[in-house]
């Protein structure tokens, strides 16, 4: 009897270590998680409270949020008075409302309620869940060259970074990568850096942006109503400044492709509408095996994530010799994937065209239409282009024939960002 129950035991440990592994097998099957790496609350600019802001995002579905207030932490003590204007009054209720009493924590200072915000590692640990639900710290900093604004997100940041200033919009930028650099070698966590909106108070033209180093991804995509992310007359839209800036990094200054990402910005939570800055308007979605932040980090490190305003996409093959996209197709929506990039030969002059008046930073210069051509179109969801070897990048742009709800711009169809590919020029380290 005895050796029949070792017998059963030694079989069901062993079909234990046998699901067990599969179990793990599965566990790092990379697949898709989405985020948004650019919000704001009560902290700074927002108008709700964190919680609220968080609760939001996990019920729709996100899977990582960073809450990214300015040149702040969500740490320490900080209490808003809340009886002071309508909308105050209108945002703490709901907060009362959905979380109680016994969690919110107020007083009454010279006749005046206030509430005391919570910190993040307060709140956290209610809504994070493994593998299903990730908070991301996060600063947005926020610097400018005279009046030129110029904002940076850190995710994942250890510990307050300063504005760095500086001697132009360049040298403000890269002081502050630098900064974010020097933090991530001392903590050794993985910490992200991205460059915010170029086209917010038409700070960053494509000149610039090209020449910034030790950063990866910058927003190609931004949700904010004050982002003039399609350009104007005198503006090139952003997505012509990813073009410019891809071409010269990866030919005449050595240096790798920038990633696109879409974000929310959001600031308004109390009323949905296109006037204001709502929340769900652009996130990214990452493709990793993991939920944290050095399995999301390195995945985009290596492109292996895309923007998006609404488009799902089911898969993306990035190799050296295609890209190929299958898209999740709804009923009565179609779809047309772009292949967009430039070609070896491409003409690279370029004028300098209008000057807005009293300008302290430089447009974007007027370039060939050899930049940033699309190569190929094909409609449907699937889609596929095999590099014919003389481009210099490709990427895809696939557009839905569904119009967003509250978009910005308000001619805005839903729109997916797939990651260039160098092809001809090896990445840099």
């Amino acid at each position: 009897m005895k050796l029949r129950f070792r017998t059963f035991l030694s079989i069901t440990l062993a079909w234990m270590s046998v699901v067990s592994a599969s179990n793990a097998q599965i566990a790092k099957t990379p697949q898709w998680w989405k985020g948004n790496l650019h919000t704001h609350t009560l902290w700074s600019d927002g108008d709700d409270y964190p919680e609220m802001i968080v609760n939001w995002y996990k019920d729709q579905g996100y899977n990582f949020l960073a809450l990214s207030d300015h040149n702040v932490l969500l740490e320490g003590s900080k209490w808003l008075t809340v009886t002071n204007t309508p909308k105050k009054e209108l945002a703490f209720n709901r907060y009362l409302e959905t979380f109680g009493s016994n969690w919110v924590i107020q007083r009454s200072l010279e006749g005046k309620q206030q509430v005391r915000l919570k910190t993040l590692p307060e709140f956290r640990s209610w809504f994070e869940e493994p593998e299903r639900f990730l908070l991301v710290p996060s600063e947005e900093l926020s610097d400018a060259y005279k009046n030129v604004p110029i904002h940076l997100n850190i995710s994942n940041v250890r510990g307050l970074v300063k504005p760095q200033h500086g001697t132009n919009v360049l040298d403000v930028i890269q002081r502050s990568i630098d900064a974010v650099v020097e933090q991530r070698k001392k903590t050794g966590e993985p910490i992200l850096v991205h460059v915010n909106h170029p086209n917010f108070g038409w700070a960053i033209p494509a000149e610039t942006l090209m020449r910034v180093e030790r950063d990866r991804f910058f927003e190609v995509y931004n949700g904010h109503g004050d982002v003039k992310n399609i350009g104007d007359k005198i503006h090139a839209s952003v997505e012509r400044v990813w073009d410019i800036m891809l071409t010269f990094r990866l030919t005449e200054l050595g240096l790798p492709v920038m990633y696109g990402l879409a974000v929310d910005d959001s600031h308004n939570y109390l009323k949905l509408g296109p006037a204001n800055n709502n929340p769900g308007r652009g996130w990214i979605m990452v493709k990793a095996a993991q939920l944290s932040p050095k399995a999301l980090f390195e995945a985009m490190e290596k492109g292996d994530f895309y923007a998006s305003t609404g488009v799902r996409l089911m898969d993306v093959e990035r190799v050296r010799d295609h890209i190929s996209v299958s898209i999740e197709g709804e009923t009565n929506v179609t779809y047309i994937t772009q292949f967009i990039g430039t070609r070896k030969g491409f003409n690279p002059s370029s004028e300098q065209g209008p000057m807005p008046t009293n300008a302290v930073q430089g447009v974007t210069r007027r370039y060939s239409e050899d930049i940033g051509k699309v190569l190929a179109e094909v409609p449907g969801t699937n889609a596929t282009y095999r590099f014919k070897g003389d481009e210099i990048y490709v990427r895809a742009k696939v557009i839905s024939s569904r119009k967003r709800s509250f978009p910005h711009p308000p001619t805005e169809n839903e729109i997916a960002w797939v990651q260039p590919v160098a092809v001809l020029t090896p990445e840099a380290p």
